[in-house]
Order: structure tokens, then sequence, then C-alpha cells
């Protein structure tokens, strides 16, 4: 096994120890700077062009639009459509899903993800990431892309574990946070001085 494979397997333990002692998994450095940098001008790229649209709340007929919860704006990710940087970030992803299944019996079957850009002023309030019509999202996974992202930005990730106090996550390129999608309360502060990005994703049986 190379060193570079241990170090992977490393991360992924770390995650799911994370989501067994806190019930959420946090690591940094999850993606190489270079991946990190292509899939962040990706999103400027999409931001530029009108390629994001305004996250709504709900999926498929029961999808609104309410700006008092959320106001981010989101591109989703199609594999067969994706970049260099998109399949390193996806690849990854998969390695960990497998991993999962065969550690944890987990039986994830697929995965869907989106960009997620937050403007200044920009918030997500508390929710959880289950739909009331559909019972497939097993566990949440969001990667940050903010390079050099301070206290004073703002737009912490607050997560409300059912035991145990809040805890706030500050969204720092290269950062992955991790936990069941049907039990981890959650919300996005707003962005204080400068937009937030992202990619959130979610591992479905």
């Amino acid at each position: 096994m190379s060193k570079q494979d241990k170090q992977e397997l490393q991360q992924f333990e770390a995650l799911i120890q994370g989501l067994i002692d806190h019930q959420f998994g946090c690591i940094n450095e999850f993606l190489a700077p270079d991946i990190l940098a292509g899939l962040r001008e990706t999103l400027y790229n999409l931001n530029s062009s009108d390629g994001l649209k305004s996250a709504g709340i709900g999926n498929n007929m029961l999808l609104q639009h309410n700006k008092l919860v959320r106001n981010d704006k989101i591109h989703w990710l199609e594999e067969a459509e994706s970049n260099h940087f998109e399949k390193m970030y996806l690849d990854k992803i998969w390695r960990f899903i497998h991993y999962l299944n065969a550690t944890c019996y987990s039986s994830i079957q697929v995965f869907e993800s989106h960009y997620a850009n937050y403007e200044v002023g920009s918030f997500y309030k508390r929710h959880i990431d289950q739909f009331k019509s559909e019972k497939g999202r097993k566990f949440s996974v969001i990667l940050y892309l903010n390079p050099d992202w301070k206290e004073e930005d703002g737009g912490s990730l607050a997560l409300y574990p059912q035991k145990g106090e809040q805890i706030n996550i500050l969204p720092v390129e290269g950062r992955l946070v991790f936990f069941k999608s049907d039990e981890m309360e959650h919300e996005v502060y707003p962005s204080l001085t400068r937009e937030r990005s992202s990619i959130a994703g979610w591992m479905k049986n």
C-alpha cells in the first residue's frame, strides 16, 4: 500500500470514528490544493455565467423557494459531465463509500452533490437533510472551497448533536464534514465579509 493510500484510509477512519464518538466527522486537507483550486475555479465560472440557480426546500413536486429559510445558489454535479477536478473529487468520495460499505455495512448505492455559493449575508436556517417524502439520504458530506477563511468572515456551519452542545465549524478550504442526514440538525450562519463556497453531497441507499 502506498503512502498516499495509507493517508487516505486514515482520513476515512477519522471521519467514521468522529461519527461514532461525536455524531460527526471533520477532517482537513481532504483533497490536494490543486484539485480544490480547480473546483473553486469551476464554481466561479458557473457563477459568472449564470450557471447557479436559487436553491429550494424539499424535493421534486414539493420543491419550494423560501429566502427566509435559505438563499444560497447551487449547481448539481453530473458524473457523466464532470471535469477533471470534479472527477477527482467524486472518485475519492466513491472510495470512501466503498470503504463505508465494507466496514460499516452501510449499503450506500447512490451519491448526489451540488456546488453551493453563499453571497455576503446569505444563510441556511436550522434543518436536517432528510426529506419527509423520501428517506433515502443516509449520510451528508460537505467540502469547503474557501482559502484563507477566518473567524471574522462568519459563515460557520453550526451542528446541533442530539447529545451534547452546539458545534461551530469554519468553512476552511479542504475541510470535509460528515454526519447522518436524518439525525444531525444544522444551519449555515451568514457570511459577513466575502462569498462562501462548498460542495454539499448525500450518500443514499
